[in-house]
Order: structure tokens, then C-alpha cells, then sequence
């Protein structure tokens, strides 16, 4: 070895060295102990701490039969709540992180003595990214990459009607090298990576994680992934340039390999379950004294031809595959014992649209307005609407509120633009119908049951509105010419106001029924016949 290649080994090594201190502090680390009381350090000098300054709900409570997990007994964190659209969430802070990796882990064991292990949705920001079911494995652990692009990240549970309640033991979140991933994550940040399998091609010795690896992602052994024909793994501690990888893989899991030697095909088969869209990569190094070359494989199609894998150099491939559940990997022999040294396969799940702030905004004024907490954290469409709410996608296009005291139409209900369904129904509103007036698409809107005396100069700018529901309020004074000018209305319920006068001849349409109370209505234009309920006995029905 000449003097500039030795100069630069040293290099490297040095660079390693320091790069390794660098991250043994554990910046950026969050471990939470969830249910616990206080801090403890793990056997790998992590500090794990109560989950408590993260969630607002659930109960805490323990395990005392888990062999083998330390702290014993074992907390747990309950969420008790029937609701089906209840929101059990963490708020972790993910400021000044570009991408990180979220670990939980589920355990229930009987720690209730009913027998019966829940089943529940598991949520991060707007998407749902697993369900977990803990009567197949229990203790259930999840692992997703996740592209920040606030400063927090919730991380929710979701109870399934009838699924029992959900149950958090451990919350781990660990920070990942910038540009880590990006072919799978795509650049405009709108997917994330469930992980299905990462192992440590060539090793037998378990699984290894941090502080082998600085990241703390967990390596697991192949054998269970690779047929009895392979050849056995090797392991050479040879220095390797691995600067261009962004992922960052630890430099021991390189230094182990699979390696085809006497036989064609080198073949892994990987159980996926389910049909969805999958992210591949795919780690070599040259351990050998000799570059290999070989073609790759994926489900019989040939993803990368005559690769080559160069002496000390370390490499990857990245592979996406959409719409497919069953995954094998084949590396088919060239030249000089092809070899691959680490494989990390995920679930590309897509992220949905978060709704507009300005949206986001409008609702929570209106939940302060009611003076009640409605339990909206979070977005109000994803990853399930809110209690209250209805959705299209990433717009709030119904809003059903009732029952309680709100009595003004705030101005921010405006901002709520794509409204279709408006429902304030006994939420004591009075004085005039206001604020109302850009909801252009509004097709329904009942305000009954309230004390409304006015109707204002709004309803007129509602031309999408076909039903509306103004009954037992306090309207005086006649019924506005202006109505007859929403083309869309079918249905107008006035029923028990303090209306005077007859009804506007703009009213008088085929298309449209007006219910009315009969008192209010005695000296109506009898050459002018509504079409409407004239029935003295009735109780105002609503639509």
C-alpha cells in the first residue's frame, strides 16, 4: 500500500473515530417509559424517562410476569376511552431533525387478567400506519421513518370498536442522517417508511443496534430469511469507505457478508403479507480481495445488470416495487463470488395532505367558543375527522354542532369555505344570521332551536343552499323577497317564528317546500298559493 493510500486509511479511521464519539452522546435521542414514575439507564447506557410530559390521556399501570425486560415489574400505559374517534396521542418534539425513526412497542400480557388482548389503529401525523393486534404477537414493536417537516410529530392510538383498549409500553425516537433514504421517501416529503425487515446479512450472533449502530436502528440476523443452500456468512474486519452512503450504515454490519460461492443464484424470500408498494435497499462491500460481479434480482426481473462491487468501496442499491406481496431477491453469479452484506426492505405509505392552517385555525376559535374541550388536536381530516366534523379529503365540508351555549355566529366561521353542511341547531344563538356569507358552497344549513330575531343580509349569498332550517327560533318581521333568489333551495322551514305578513310570491315554486306555521300566515295573498305544510298541528320537524 502506498504512502497516500495509507495516509488516507488512517484518515478514515480517525474520521470514524471521532464521527462515532460525535453521536455516543445520544443528541436527539428520546426514550419514554411509558406508565413509568421515574428515570432509569438501560444496559446499552440509554436513559429512558416517564412518558407522562408527552400524553394528556390514558392510564398507567404495569406487568409483573414479563421474563427478561428490565424495569420489573413492566409499566404500561392504558387508554380507556370508548369513543371511536377518541384521540390518545404523544406530542414529540422533532425540532432541528430532518428524519427520524419512531419506535414503539405494544405490550399487553394480560396485564388487565381479562384475556383479552386489544386490536387498535396506530397513527403518525396524518396518516395511519399500522394496526396492531396484539392476540397475534405480543409484544408487538413498529419502526417507521418519518420526513419532519414541524416541530412536533403526534403519534396517536386509535381504538377499534370493540378491539379493546389500547396499550403502549415503550416510545422511542432516534434521529437518521440527512438525506437518508430519499429515493424512498420521494422529495416533496409525502410518503413515509414502515419497517418490514433490516438484516444483517452473514451474521449469527443476534441482532446488533446502538451503540454498533449510532442511529440505533436494529440489524437482525438472515437466517431466517435465507434458504439452507447459501453459503455460509463471513465476516472480515476490513476498513471500508463508506462516506458515500447518507444512510450510514455501521461499518461492522458491513464487515459481514453472504457470499455465493459453487452455486449460480444467491436467493432470499421475504414474507411482505400484503399487497402494497415497497422500498428496498440493498448494502455491498468489498470484503474480498477480488470485485465481484452479478446481476440483482427482484421477483425474477432483473433490477440491475453486471453490478459491480469494487475491493474496500461500500455501495447500495435502492429499488422501489408498487403493488406487489410476495418479495424475492436473487443475485445471479458473473464473475467472482457475488455477495451482499445487509438488505432493509419497508412499506412506502403515503401521506396525506394536512388540511390549511386557515382551516385548522377557524375550528379551534369555535372550539373555544362553546366552552367545551371537543378533544380536536391534531389535523381535523386525518388521520380520522374529528368528533363533529366531516371531511373530503383534507377539506372540512361539514361542521354539527348542538347542545351548547355558542350564542353568536363568530366571524370565523367564515374562513370554513368548504362547508357543505352546517348543523348549530340549539347552541343558543340570537340577534341576526351573520358571517355566513362566503360559504359558497353550502348545501345544507339548520340553525333551529335557537333565538335567532333577524335573518340578516347572509343567507342571500348562499347559492349552493338547499335546505334550510330556521324553525322555532325568534324571527320577526316578514319573510325576505331576497329568498326567492336562492335557485337551489328546496326545502325553507319556518315553522313557530314570529313571522308576519304573507309569504314573498318569489317563493312560490314547484321546486321548493316551505313549512310554516298556520297563525303566523292568516292574511297570506290567497292569489298567490305556496306550495308548502299547512298543518296546524304540526311540531316542526327538521330535515
Amino acid at each position: 500500500m502506498g504512502l497516500g493510500c495509507s495516509w488516507y486509511v488512517r484518515f478514515l479511521i480517525m474520521c470514524g473515530f471521532f464521527w462515532r464519539i460525535a453521536f455516543l452522546d445520544q443528541r436527539g435521542f428520546l426514550s419514554l417509559y411509558c406508565g413509568g414514575t421515574s428515570n432509569f439507564t438501560d444496559s446499552s447506557n440509554i436513559l429512558w424517562i416517564p412518558d407522562s410530559s408527552y400524553v394528556t390521556t390514558g392510564n398507567a399501570t404495569s406487568v409483573t410476569s414479563i421474563e427478561g425486560i428490565t424495569p420489573y415489574p413492566f409499566p404500561l400505559r392504558f387508554f380507556p376511552s370508548s369513543k371511536p374517534k377518541s384521540l390518545n396521542c404523544y406530542r414529540l418534539p422533532v425540532q432541528n431533525m430532518s428524519l427520524v425513526l419512531v419506535r414503539p412497542q405494544f405490550i399487553y400480557k394480560n396485564y388487565d387478567g381479562l384475556m383479552n388482548p386489544p386490536s387498535f389503529f396506530v397513527s403518525l401525523g396524518t396518516a395511519i400506519v399500522t394496526t396492531v393486534n396484539l392476540t397475534i404477537y405480543d409484544p408487538w414493536v413498529e419502526e417507521f421513518i418519518w420526513p419532519v417537516s414541524k416541530e412536533n410529530l403526534l403519534f396517536c392510538l386509535h381504538p377499534i370498536p370493540g378491539g379493546g383498549h389500547p396499550v403502549i409500553s415503550s416510545l422511542e425516537l432516534r434521529p437518521l442522517p440527512t438525506g437518508a433514504y430519499a429515493s424512498g421517501i420521494g422529495n416533496s416529503s409525502n410518503s413515509l417508511l414502515r419497517k418490514r425487515f433490516r438484516i444483517n446479512c452473514g451474521y449469527s450472533n443476534g441482532s446488533l443496534r446502538y451503540p454498533v449502530d449510532p442511529y440505533d436502528r436494529i440489524w437482525d440476523p438472515d437466517q431466517n430469511y435465507s434458504p439452507a443452500h447459501l453459503s455460509a456468512g463471513f465476516n472480515i474486519p476490513i476498513q471500508l469507505d463508506v462516506l458515500e452512503l447518507k444512510e450510514s450504515p455501521p461499518v461492522s454490519v458491513l464487515q459481514s457478508a453472504r457470499v455465493l460461492a459453487r452455486k449460480n443464484i444467491l436467493s432470499y424470500d421475504f414474507s411482505v403479507s400484503s399487497l402494497g408498494d415497497y422500498y428496498i435497499v440493498m448494502y455491498f462491500a468489498g470484503t474480498l480481495p477480488v470485485s465481484s460481479t452479478f446481476d440483482v434480482l427482484v421477483n425474477r426481473e432483473v433490477v440491475r445488470s453486471n453490478y459491480q462491487v469494487k475491493n474496500m468501496e461500500a455501495s447500495a442499491v435502492f429499488i422501489s416495487r408498487n403493488r406487489i406481496d410476495t418479495l424475492n431477491i436473487t443475485l445471479r453469479n458473473i464473475s467472482y463470488y457475488p455477495q451482499v452484506n445487509a438488505i432493509e426492505i419497508y412499506e412506502i405509505i403515503e401521506i396525506p395532505m394536512e388540511s390549511s392552517a386557515t382551516q385548522v385555525s377557524a375550528l379551534q376559535v369555535i372550539q373555544q367558543s362553546t366552552g367545551f374541550n371537543l378533544g380536536w388536536e391534531g389535523d381535523p381530516c386525518y388521520p380520522v375527522p374529528w368528533e363533529h366534523i366531516g371531511c373530503e379529503g383534507n377539506l372540512v365540508t361539514s361542521l354539527e354542532i348542538s347542545d351548547m351555549d355558542m350564542r353568536v355566529i363568530s366571524p370565523t366561521f367564515s374562513d370554513l369555505i368548504y362547508l357543505k353542511t352546517l348543523d348549530l341547531h340549539n347552541t343558543s344563538l340570537s340577534g341576526e344570521i351573520k358571517n355566513l356569507g362566503s360559504l359558497q358552497k353550502l348545501e345544507i344549513l339548520n340553525l333551529s332551536f335557537n333565538k335567532l330575531t333577524s335573518f340578516g343580509s347572509d343567507i342571500i349569498k348562499l347559492v349552493s343552499l338547499k335546505f334550510l332550517d330556521l324553525q322555532n327560533n325568534s324571527l320577526q318581521g316578514t319573510v325576505p323577497e331576497s329568498l326567492g333568489s336562492l335557485t337551489n333551495l328546496h326545502l325553507l322551514n319556518l315553522e313557530n317564528n314570529r313571522l308576519q305578513g304573507p309569504l314573498p310570491q318569489s317563493l312560490n315554486k314547484d321546486s321548493l317546500e316551505v313549512r310554516r306555521s298556520l297563525p303566523f300566515f292568516l292574511h297570506f295573498n290567497m292569489q298567490c298559493p305556496i306550495r308548502s305544510t299547512l298543518n296546524p298541528d304540526s311540531t316542526g320537524d327538521r330535515f
